[in-house]
């Protein structure tokens, strides 16, 4: 649900009206990101913004560019580039060799397809259009590549999901499927995945269940489980989510994958709307009751208290 876009420093620095329009095009709400391509991007804008620029502009241009490299990009996981070549000639090779979706530039010297002049930007233009919201089917690739773009940058994560049940084969598949690409392209040992389920009479003992959650664990990684019983009178526990420090996917049929024969609707959620649920599922926000103790589980199947 994310398209990775490589946009020209020198274009979106050459005016605070163009930094502006353009940055408020991304977001990880907005399914849109902000390639650092190079990896000294930001330095690279910055250094174009024009000194000449009526002070309070260019304060807030860089102002800006800082906000959107922190807010909006993700790690190009591109090492090639060539300083003797332009900017353009160096996004336009990767475009063979590991594309992104689209090239945001000043111009287009070689008339490419993929390529979109500054000028040209807007919303409804095909390179920009990004879907927020799809019918996916409930089966385990699909729903791993459609959540694929939070979880690969991403420092915190909580899958949400209510009917959560480590001992049925679906959810151990899906799982087994996600926190792979999350020990694929995150620091294991960084990162902080945790499992947000309700409270349920008959549910299983997470005490006991340590060694079978630790077998959907890839080595070196752990993760907390919480569980949750609404208040009477408070917030129902029904929604299932994929929340993150980055952004926020409501996900309707939850993690289960049940199969191709079904599909569940998944969309990316309003950033003020992602803020609200995030903080629901703080142990001391008081939405809902915590059940237990929050347990960490480790891959070797330690078990702590937290």
């Amino acid at each position: 649900m994310h398209n990775e876009y490589a946009v020209e420093p020198r274009a979106i620095a050459s005016s605070w009206e163009k930094c502006l329009y353009l940055s408020e095009k991304f977001g990880f709400d907005k399914g849109r990101v902000l390639s650092l391509y190079p990896e000294d991007w930001l330095n690279m804008a910055l250094r174009s913004v024009d000194v000449d620029m009526p002070p309070m502009k260019r304060k807030r241009t860089l102002t800006k560019l800082r906000a959107l490299t922190r807010n909006c990009s993700i790690a190009s996981e591109r090492n090639c580039y060539d300083y003797m070549r332009d900017w353009i000639e160096n996004a336009l090779k990767q475009q063979n060799d590991n594309p992104f979706h689209a090239i945001i530039a000043a111009s287009n010297p070689s008339k490419s397809n993929t390529v979109l002049c500054v000028d040209d930007v807007h919303e409804e233009h095909n390179l920009m259009k990004c879907p927020r919201s799809r019918a996916i089917p409930r089966e385990v690739d699909s729903i791993t590549e459609t959540l694929q773009g939070m979880l690969r940058f991403s420092s915190r994560i909580l899958f949400v999901d209510p009917f959560f049940d480590p001992y049925k084969q679906g959810y151990k598949d899906i799982f087994r499927s996600l926190l792979a690409i999350v020990k694929e392209y995150s620091l294991a040992d960084k990162c902080e995945c945790e499992i947000h389920y309700r409270f349920h009479k008959n549910n299983f003992s997470a005490e006991k269940s340590a060694k079978v959650i630790a077998g959907i664990l890839p080595k070196d990684m752990h993760l907390k489980l919480y569980r949750w019983k609404e208040i009477e009178g408070g917030e129902d526990f029904h929604a299932r989510y994929l929340l993150t420090d980055k952004g926020g996917i409501k996900i309707d049929a939850g993690f289960d994958p049940v199969g191709d024969h079904e599909t569940t609707d998944v969309d990316l959620m309003d950033y003020d709307h992602y803020k609200k649920r995030w903080a629901q599922f703080d142990r001391d926000a008081g939405r809902f009751e915590l059940i237990g103790p929050v347990l960490r589980i480790s891959a070797d199947g330690e078990m702590q208290h937290v």
